[in-house]
């Protein structure tokens, strides 16, 4: 049942990829959205959020009542930061709906954790959600402030690399966003070897 799972999530990303929407979409239905979906919280969370997330940087509309049935579930499910990888999703979730004072309060205990040795991941994602939460607002010069200073830093929360994309992309989008496609072109020179395509909304620009 696992691998089925991981397996639909992995073949979502690559429709939307390719530009088929229909068939991503029918894939997070079928498998990943919550009401389908067979994983545990974190697993939850991070696979709903990251294919909502990324079909928006591609340029699909934004699903709401998706977002917020995640947000709900995270607030429920998990209250306050343990994993790195699946706060990363939460902290997606309060940015779309935006929860500042939520995101806030997570950054702090984040930190917090950090301080006392108990988050392998550090400061890193307070960083990362100052960024996400300035995306959102279309704010793209505070989020390239606070997200290229860690590029190349995903390793930091775990996860695949499939997962990692989702960071970096989200810095491609808010660098072609800002006009500031040199940079975006530095950021895809440095990809690692074998990565996957880019399907991120202006990226043709770059090219």
């Amino acid at each position: 049942m696992r691998a089925a799972l991981i397996l639909s999530w992995h073949l979502s990303l690559c429709e939307i990829q390719a530009g088929n929407w229909e068939e991503a979409l029918r894939l997070y239905r079928d498998a990943i959205g919550l009401d389908r979906h067979s994983g545990g919280p974190q697993q939850r969370i991070s696979d709903g959020a990251a294919f909502l997330w990324r079909s928006e940087l591609a340029g699909e509309p934004r699903d709401h009542a998706a977002w917020r049935g995640l947000y709900d579930y995270a607030n429920s499910a998990l209250p306050r930061p343990g994993n790195g990888l699946a706060d990363l999703h939460v902290i997606l979730a309060l940015a779309v709906i935006g929860d500042d004072a939520a995101l806030d309060a997570r950054a702090r205990q984040m930190q917090e954790l950090a301080r006392e040795g108990r988050y392998p991941s550090g400061s890193y994602l307070p960083a990362l959600a100052r960024g996400f939460a300035a995306f959102e607002r279309r704010d793209f010069s505070g989020a390239i402030a606070a997200l290229a200073p860690h590029a190349g830093q995903n390793e930091r929360i775990g996860g695949s690399r499939a997962q990692h994309d989702l960071i970096e992309f989200t810095l491609l989008r808010a660098y072609t966003a800002a006009n500031r496609l040199e940079e975006a072109r530095r950021l895809l020179s440095a990809r690692r070897p074998g990565a996957s395509g880019v399907p991120v909304m202006g990226i043709a620009a770059v090219h």
